[in-house]
């Protein structure tokens, strides 16, 4: 058993992500070897110290306003990215997940910390697989409209292949519970906007929010997936019936949407979630009532889609922070 325990130690000390236990406190109480290594110090450097002065600045407010806010609230969190500070001011890209530990009289955390060169493997695989998927659309078109010229007795086939695409492109950018667009036609729409944006024309301000259902997770375990699923699509009407006809709603996960708000300066954005706010607040729902907590950020110049859905996040969980049923600005 002995040997056992020893060799477990091992190899969480030489695990190939970086790992350390906190307290209560936020504070290292255990770090393994590849953590060390990474930081060039010794495990003594680091007991003791801040879990969050691990990190760059920026990182630091993510660390402390998302991803220990998070801890705090569900007791888990899953592949935050940070950037480790190293010597030399140079920087480690991680993907940071936590666990709270399930210690008897104490508060105990593990983080573990994987470098991002995993996550960049993983996207260009993603990008390959969606260029030869848009290659082998464009070679369906071009057998398409070959056909058309060789034979106009094929036109009606035509006319249905072309229907089943339109549909089929129609299914892979909606969410199928609630019929919402999904979290990557959100994306794409952003990215979209993001390219014709030079924040030098009035028509160019937009903002970006986030709106979480508030207690969502007791709903599925108090009255079933079937009632949580119902409160989804009652939200997804609601929000249609309350956006103006430019505004996009999507659901981009679990019970969080995603807004986007064309020609809308962040204060005029966070007045018009107010009102959403309250009719979500006011609406009969049935069979359980819900809130809302709502982030918003405005465009500024210079941004990606990853600084301001990152900006609308921290505002959410601000807004969760003051108590839920709330928005908050980022």
């Amino acid at each position: 058993m002995g040997s056992k325990a020893s060799d477990l130690a091992r190899w969480w000390q030489f695990a190939p992500s970086g790992q350390a236990v906190v307290d209560g406190q936020g504070i290292i109480l255990l770090a393994n070897y590849t953590l060390c290594d990474w930081l060039s110090c010794s495990t003594h450097q680091l007991i003791n110290q801040s879990a969050s002065d691990l990190f760059t600045v920026e990182s630091r407010m993510l660390y402390l306003g998302v991803l220990a806010y998070r801890l705090s609230d569900v007791g888990v969190v899953d592949e935050v990215h940070l950037h480790l500070r190293l010597k030399n001011d140079d920087t480690l890209p991680v993907l940071c997940s936590a666990r709270r530990l399930g210690v008897e009289d104490a508060s105990l955390t593990l983080i573990s910390m994987l470098p991002i060169g995993r996550k960049d493997r993983l996207e260009r695989e993603l990008l390959e697989a969606r260029q030869a998927i848009q290659r082998a659309l464009e070679e369906k078109n071009a057998v398409i409209n070959e056909l058309e010229v060789m034979s106009a007795t094929l036109e009606s086939h035509n006319s249905e292949l072309q229907r089943l695409t339109m549909q089929l492109g129609h299914e892979a950018g909606s969410d199928s519970l609630t019929g919402l667009p999904n979290r990557r036609h959100f994306d794409r729409v952003l990215q979209e906007r993001l390219a014709i944006t030079t924040g030098s024309r009035s028509s160019d301000v937009f903002s970006v929010a986030i709106l979480d259902i508030d207690h969502f997770k007791p709903i599925n375990d108090d009255h079933g997936h079937g009632v949580g699923d119902q409160v989804l699509q009652q939200l997804a009407k609601l929000l249609a019936s309350q956006l103006r006809g430019r505004d996009i709603a999507a659901r981009i996960g679990g019970e969080e949407f995603a807004l986007l708000m064309p020609e809308t300066s962040l204060d005029d954005a966070f007045n018009a979630l107010e009102r959403l706010r309250l009719a979500i607040e006011k609406h009969r729902w049935q069979p359980v009532p819900i809130t809302a907590s709502l982030g918003v950020t405005g465009y500024l110049p210079g941004d990606t889609s990853e600084s301001l859905m990152t900006r609308a996040d921290v505002a959410l969980y601000a807004a969760k922070h003051h108590g839920r049923n709330h928005v908050a600005k980022g």
